[in-house]
């Protein structure tokens, strides 16, 4: 299991959100580089970069993005996130050196574009977010939900040959009080468990050990990292 560090970008540093709001950022790095820098001097394999400005529909860290991109090593691998709206921004970031790109919004409202982003990008370099709360999926910025529920919007991605799925529970998210292992549990046996990233809640080492054991292919981490209650150096250990 991938154990793979976040970095949320608003207005150029690296934040945390509680429970995926908008004004709940708090700040960890004013410089986000520094947040990258941090990682790979750790020993990071993965960064987990999602651009919280953009998921609210402003372009302002397209250039920091870049710089991301540009500047770590190449063995660093970087999935991308946020407002990826459009296949040409999401071929855009391929080109530029991210390993794979999410979608989130577009492949919910609009799911007839997932074939021609498989087609042009391949299964391998795809994400899809599947973000939900009360059982229904949440679009635009975790700001909207939408009539549909995860499991049912997962059967069907994976029908048109979504590889990976990213699971967030956006309720956990940011408070520390552990991933929502039932309905993890319940997607494992939708796909092949090495396919099934999660997100939302990881508050200690236990909890990633049990995610260990559901055989889920990787966990994104993030206030558990910045508040010191995981040790660092997990990030470079595969459970």
């Amino acid at each position: 299991m991938e154990i793979i560090p976040a970095i949320d970008i608003y207005n150029g540093q690296c934040v945390r959100l509680f429970r995926g709001r908008k004004g709940s950022e708090k700040t960890y790095f004013k410089n986000v580089m520094d947040a990258v820098n941090f990682w790979i001097n750790i020993g990071a394999k993965r960064l987990h970069v999602i651009d919280l400005n953009a998921a609210w529909g402003s372009d302002i860290n397209n250039k920091i993005i870049e710089e991301v991109l540009k500047k770590r090593p190449s063995h660093i691998k970087v999935q991308i996130g946020g407002g990826i709206r459009s296949l040409k921004k999401a071929l855009e970031l391929i080109e530029k050196g991210a390993d794979k790109i999410i979608l989130g919004t577009m492949a919910i409202k609009k799911p007839q574009i997932i074939d021609l982003i498989l087609k042009e990008i391949g299964t391998e370099r795809v994400i899809i977010a599947v973000d939900y709360k009360k059982d229904q999926l949440m679009v635009n910025g975790w700001n909207a939900n939408y009539d549909i529920d995860p499991f049912s919007f997962t059967k069907m991605i994976i029908k048109k040959g979504v590889k990976y799925i990213l699971f967030s529970n956006i309720e956990a998210d940011g408070t520390l009080k552990g991933p929502d292992f039932s309905n993890i549990r319940k997607m494992v046996k939708l796909i092949k468990p090495n396919h099934l990233i999660v997100a939302g809640g990881v508050r200690d080492i236990k909890d990633v050990k049990e995610l260990g054991k559901i055989n889920v292919h990787g966990v994104v981490i993030g206030k558990a990292f910045y508040e010191r209650k995981i040790p660092f150096g997990i990030c470079r250990e595969l459970f």
